[in-house]
Formats: C-alpha cells, sequence, structure tokens
C-alpha cells in the first residue's frame, strides 16, 4: 500500500492469475511522487481526472485528464503527481512486482538490461461514437494512435439501452466503474456491477444492455474494428438510434 494511492485490479497476475495483460483502476488523493522504475512491460495510460507529471531522460511529460499517455517497454520514468488524480492503467504483458524494476530507497540509477531509449508518447484520444445515449472515446486503438494491436475506450451511458448482437473476431477485457452492465448470451445474463469485470473470449456472440447509467472501459486485443466486431444492425440499439453513429465510426476506420 502506498500512501495516497489505491490501486484496484481488475485483470491481471493477482485478480484473474492471467499474466497476458493487467488492467486497473488508480486513485490518487493527495501529492504523490513515486521511484524511478523501468517495466519490462508497455504500459497504457487513461488518464481520468487530475494530471501527471512523468519525468524521463528527454524531460516531463504531463499528461491531463482526458488524454492518454504510452509508456513503451524498457523506457525509465519517475511519475508525480502534484494533486488527487485517477487513472485506468493497462500493462501489456501483466505487471508484477519483478517485472517493473522499481529504484527504491533512493538506490543509484543502474541501466536495466532491458532499457530502451523510447520516450513517453501523449496521445490525443477521438470520440469514436456519439450516439444519442452512448459516448465512446478511444484513448488508444486503430483510430486515436493506429495501433492494431490493442484499443482501449472510456464508455459512457447516459440512460438506459441495449446494443445490438455481436461476436467479435477480438477478446475483450471490460472494466465497469460505475453503474451496472448486463452481458446476455447463449447461457442467460451475466450482471457486472461497478468495481468488477468482465472477460469476453474472441467469438463469443453476446449482446450488451444498460439498465442505467454506466461508465466503463473496454479493452480489445486485437484493436477492435467495425468489421471485427460482427455485428448484427438492430433498429432501437444504442448505436443504430441515430444512422449517423455507424456511418461517421466506419468512416473514422477507413481513413485510419
Amino acid at each position: 500500500m502506498v500512501p495516497g494511492t489505491t490501486v484496484t485490479e481488475y485483470f491481471g497476475n493477482v485478480a484473474t492469475k492471467d499474466g497476458t495483460l493487467s488492467a486497473g483502476h488508480v486513485k490518487i488523493s493527495e501529492a504523490v511522487t513515486n521511484p524511478w522504475q523501468t517495466p519490462e512491460f508497455t504500459e497504457y495510460i487513461l488518464m481520468l481526472k487530475g494530471v501527471a507529471n512523468v519525468e524521463h531522460k528527454g524531460g516531463t511529460a504531463s499528461v491531463s485528464a482526458g488524454q492518454a499517455l504510452l509508456l513503451p517497454a524498457g523506457c525509465r520514468v519517475k511519475w508525480v503527481f502534484p494533486g488527487p488524480a485517477e487513472y485506468v492503467p493497462i500493462c501489456l504483458p501483466a505487471f508484477n512486482p519483478g517485472n517493473v524494476h522499481r529504484e527504491e530507497d533512493g538506490a543509484t540509477a543502474v541501466p536495466a538490461p532491458h532499457a530502451t531509449a523510447t520516450e513517453p508518447q501523449i496521445i490525443t484520444p477521438v470520440d469514436v461514437v456519439k450516439a444519442p445515449a452512448l459516448t465512446i472515446t478511444e484513448f488508444f486503438g486503430n483510430v486515436a494512435n493506429k495501433d492494431s494491436n490493442l484499443s482501449a475506450c472510456l464508455a459512457k451511458v447516459d440512460e438506459p439501452c441495449s446494443e445490438a448482437w455481436q461476436a467479435p473476431i477480438f477478446a475483450e477485457w471490460v472494466l465497469v466503474l460505475s453503474g451496472v452492465l448486463h452481458i446476455e448470451h447463449a447461457g442467460g445474463i451475466t450482471e457486472v456491477k461497478a468495481g468488477s469485470g468482465l472477460y469476453l473470449a474472441a467469438g463469443e456472440r453476446v449482446k450488451w444492455i444498460w439498465p442505467e447509467a454506466c461508465t466503463y472501459v473496454p479493452i480489445c486485443m486485437p484493436a477492435f474494428t467495425p468489421d471485427g466486431c460482427r455485428r448484427e444492425a438492430e433498429e432501437g440499439s444504442a448505436k443504430d438510434a441515430d444512422p449517423e453513429t455507424m456511418k461517421r465510426l466506419e468512416e473514422l476506420h477507413k481513413s485510419k
């Protein structure tokens, strides 16, 4: 436990015993400075609230709420939070204490064998879906940073609605931050409440239902594409309520 910091792991070596990927929700309640570190994993940061100043060999990358930060594997950084903040970190492969290489207790920096000359990259997210009841902002993926390996979005549902059936070619990790999500599938309906996560295997046919306002983070590997979603258009569904919604989503992916 780090003073002023609460980390909730939804997926990873602790929560799901899976080293493929880790994803969590971090809340910073006061000014916090972390030691230098040189992770072996690539880290994708969705900044939700506040500011993080990430020091690196070339200076300082300041990432604010509504921005994304990509830290390539082997990038040596020091995190400084000037005040309260909130973010979602995704590590690929999954975080563990042995692969983050923190320089504790002011230890003299010795370049890690896996260190690289890379620097943090700040990315501007894109609203890829703007439907009457549903907004999806892509922080990483085919549109936001031209990455076909992984996509990660912040989705906000404003009122009860549902989506069309789909059977994506990608696997999906879902973090529900607020509200509740229902996933209908061949075996019934699975309820996912705030603070819980849901894994959907590639090819699994599901229908998303939101009985109330909800905020969640969907992570797709490989990255989401409209074709890869294999969505069955359905009159009255969240994305079909406005005919321009799917048209815009498809155009954004064609221009990537």
